[in-house]
């Protein structure tokens, strides 16, 4: 449960005002429709992934169900459902690569005033993205609904995807853009 209280506080401290304006960019927010579920509270969940190590977003929503603390950090009341795995995936497409970026300079910016990752040593590792999607029949290189995606080694196969590069601050586990 400690582990559980430590990662809640850090995002309690968190100051995410400029975050919430870049992700709330992607929503409508007057007009027909249902109004969307807070952004804010489905992209806090997605950092409750990361930083808890969960392995899929489905996972993450039967935890959500039950977690109090993660429901109150991740902004769900007491009568709300958790956010299902596919709000979290159109979550992802909705807010897109050129916003993420801008948030994660943002959320290193605040880790930094807020001395919770110092950058001491930093440790660089890569990992292979794999894309869930059909392959192009003209073209084995390429994927067909994603024309970035490559064929790249992934262990001992050949997967179509992304080779993602990644800095993590060596105490706090954290990533360094």
């Amino acid at each position: 449960m400690e582990e559980n209280e430590c990662s809640c506080s850090i995002l309690r401290s968190l100051n995410l005002d400029d975050i919430e304006a870049v992700v709330s960019e992607a929503y409508h927010q007057e007009g027909a429709g249902r109004p969307a579920r807070k952004p804010i509270g489905i992209f806090k969940a997605l950092i409750v992934k990361r930083v808890k190590q969960i392995p899929s977003d489905r996972e993450l929503y039967g935890r959500l169900w039950y977690d109090q603390d993660l429901r109150e950090v991740c902004d769900i009341e007491a009568e709300q459902k958790p956010y299902h795995p596919s709000q979290m995936t159109r979550f992802r497409n909705r807010v897109g690569v050129e916003r993420l970026e801008r948030i994660m300079n943002s959320l290193v910016d605040e880790l930094l005033k807020g001395e919770l990752i110092i950058g001491k040593t930093i440790v660089m590792d890569a990992t292979f993205i794999k894309v869930y999607s059909k392959r192009d029949p003209h073209e084995n290189s390429r994927e067909g609904a994603d024309p970035e995606a490559r064929v790249g080694r992934n262990g001992k196969t050949y997967e179509l995807g992304y080779k993602l590069h990644i800095a993590v601050d060596a105490k706090s586990e954290l990533p360094i853009v």
